[in-house]
């Protein structure tokens, strides 16, 4: 299987690998971890690099997100970016990269945790962050509506997404 976020055929839902091996073919890297799990993961990346890297651990994702921006206007050919972390977070680091023009082969990612996802309401835009799984509810921290968490994540946005849980009720 491909090391980068594989995708399954019938759904969006990413299928994370268990373990991510440097792309041989970069040749110049930014490898950024979130929480404790993912620093003996960035780690080790960066000492299997014969090449140069930039390596940035923090707490939370918010805190990563001027390195990664940094990175990305440095960008060139053969650039590339390695994520670890808890899923919520990767997903929104790597949607900032793609987001930035980052290629899907220029990001690999390994997830430490699924134990929140981020649930974009699709009537308000809001990001609400949960304690979920696909298929569950939770209310949107805008509008306050019960959303049902879809099994789709969106790669540009870095989050699930979620609609009325009474949508199909509503007449």
């Amino acid at each position: 299987m491909d090391e980068r976020m594989a995708v399954g055929a019938r759904t969006s839902l990413p299928e994370w690998p268990e373990s991510v091996v440097v792309d041989p073919c970069g040749t110049r890297f930014a490898i950024i971890g979130i929480g404790e799990a993912a620093a003996v993961i960035t780690r080790g990346w960066a000492e299997a690099l014969e090449r140069p890297a930039r390596l940035v651990h923090a707490a939370r994702a918010e805190e990563a997100f001027d390195a990664l921006d940094a990175e990305l206007r440095d960008a060139r050919v053969g650039w590339r970016l390695m994520l670890a972390g808890p899923e919520a977070d990767v997903l929104a680091l790597r949607a900032r990269a793609i987001s930035a023009g980052a290629v899907d082969e220029e990001v690999r990612c390994q997830v430490t945790s699924r134990d929140r996802l981020v649930v974009h309401c699709a009537h308000c835009a809001a990001h609400t962050a949960a304690a979920v799984s696909p298929g569950e509810r939770t209310t949107c921290s805008g509008c306050g509506q019960t959303l049902h968490v879809c099994s789709h994540v969106s790669r540009h946005r870095g989050a699930y997404l979620g609609f009325r849980a009474d949508a199909e009720a509503v007449r």
